[in-house]
């Protein structure tokens, strides 16, 4: 499988976790199945997506998926993302603002810092 979705605390912090090599299709298929674990929340929650664990993606895949709901997804409160280089959060950044209209993410090098920022929405 190309990804991993589990909840970290349920209803509060959603870990998506992408791996191995990404293409439109594999991208398609993790944002299905994080808007649907969206779906079942009743409250706005933080969205930690891990991408260190990938190891290519196709050219322009983090464009290829305009317009997706899990960008604009309601209960998507703000993503804490994880491992992207410069240009990957450039590409990132064009494809959910364009989509969300606004920006409700925040860059870390580490997963140990997305998870020091992350510890009081986890306590």
């Amino acid at each position: 499988m190309a990804h991993e979705i589990r909840w970290l605390k349920q209803d509060r912090v959603l870990y998506v976790s992408y791996q191995g090599h990404q293409t439109p299709e594999t991208l398609k298929a993790c944002l299905a199945d994080m808007a649907s674990a969206l779906d079942t929340v009743k409250h706005p929650v933080v969205v930690l997506i891990n991408w260190a664990e990938v190891t290519e993606g196709d050219k322009d895949v983090l464009r290829s998926q305009p317009g997706h709901p899990a960008y604009s997804h309601p209960m998507a409160a703000r993503g804490v993302l994880v491992g992207f280089n410069p240009l990957e959060v450039m590409m990132n950044e064009t494809t959910a603002v364009n989509t969300r209209g606004s920006k409700n993410t925040q860059y870390f090098k580490t997963m140990d810092e997305a998870m020091e920022y992350l510890q009081p929405m986890l306590e």
